[in-house]
């Protein structure tokens, strides 16, 4: 391979379009990247004016700007700070980025155009920035509305069993429970943003609901996870992260406790967990809460297993066991 053919060989391996244009506007040579990008064959290109690949509203000034860069031709991208724009030959624009290069080709300026199709790019900042809207907008759900939501709760809880007549404690429970059931779904709402982004792990999610409800509780329940719960399928993990956080929410509202740990098990095709508290301990007739109630019914559904039962010396302990070789 001889100097001129390794060189159109270079020329034609490039993944950017070239153009090589001499000083009266007109392409004299054009890579296949550059006749595809524009929407024709190389021998379409050669013999055109430059000026056709520009988009039709702005043909009029490119002369110009051509012959502005020859009183000052340097190695330098064109239009720095501008966005630019090539036409294909069917007439459709598309973004790009543009270097020049002075070239002196038997006795005559030439100028290289290094075409470089940024569509992607810009899809994907496109795409980037509407993912962070999201991200955002689930951390101020989550940040904002929720706390402000379950504060309201917290409040209503505690003078709930002093409320009289007992149509005013009913009233007060149906609106607990009407808030507990507006966190649920902004929950949900949240989890549906982070799924069209990228989806969090399953220990990052547990180990953020923990230190979330913390503030709640007054202190910082001990967390242990055991096995790999980060592979768990999504539809077991969404109901194992549901179901920490009712639980959760149970010992915040009802237990009075001062300590408390949060423990997940992930062993062959067993999946575990054991919310267990130093708190008051069940009441003597225990109810079957709203909160108790929806954990039973998500063991269930996955044919597991949910109870609730005395912590010795004091407090209650969450069991919640389902198997993990479901096919969803």
């Amino acid at each position: 391979m001889d100097y001129e053919q390794f060189a159109g060989a270079l020329i034609d391996s490039s993944p950017d379009g070239l153009l090589l244009v001499d000083d009266d506007g007109i392409i004299q040579l054009a890579n296949p990247v550059a006749a595809k990008m524009f929407g024709r064959t190389g021998d379409d290109l050669v013999g055109t004016s430059v000026d056709e690949l520009v988009p039709v509203e702005l043909r009029a000034d490119h002369p110009d700007h051509r012959a502005s860069y020859a009183n000052h031709a340097t190695m330098r991208p064109m239009g720095t700070g501008l966005h630019l724009f090539g036409q294909s030959a069917d007439g459709s624009m598309f973004p790009v980025e543009i270097s020049l290069s002075p070239v002196t080709l038997e006795g005559r300026r030439h100028t290289i155009a290094t075409v470089r199709d940024v569509s992607d790019r810009q899809e994907s900042a496109a795409e980037m920035a509407m993912l962070q809207d999201r991200e955002r907008i689930a951390r101020d759900l989550h940040d904002m509305v929720i706390q402000r939501l379950f504060a309201a709760g917290m409040s209503l809880q505690a003078v709930h069993g002093q409320a009289q007549p007992p149509v005013v404690a009913e009233r007060i429970a149906a609106t607990i429970s009407e808030l507990d059931d507006t966190i649920r779904e902004l929950r949900s709402a949240i989890f549906r943003l982070g799924q069209q982004g990228e989806r969090r792990s399953v220990s990052a999610q547990i180990t953020e609901l923990v230190h979330d409800r913390s503030r709640h509780l007054g202190f910082e329940p001990e967390l242990r996870i055991v096995g790999d719960v980060d592979h768990l399928p999504d539809f077991i993990a969404d109901q194992l992260v549901a179901t920490l956080t009712e639980g959760l929410s149970n010992v915040v509202r009802h237990a009075a406790a001062s300590a408390a740990l949060v423990q997940i098990e992930q062993v062959g095709d067993r999946l575990s967990l054991k919310i267990a508290d130093n708190g008051s301990g069940l009441p003597n007739s225990p109810k079957r809460s709203g909160g108790l109630s929806n954990m039973m019914w998500r063991a269930a559904e996955l044919g597991g297993t949910c109870a609730v039962s005395p912590n010795p010396p004091t407090g209650t302990v969450l069991t919640w066991h389902v198997p993990v070789d479901i096919v969803a």
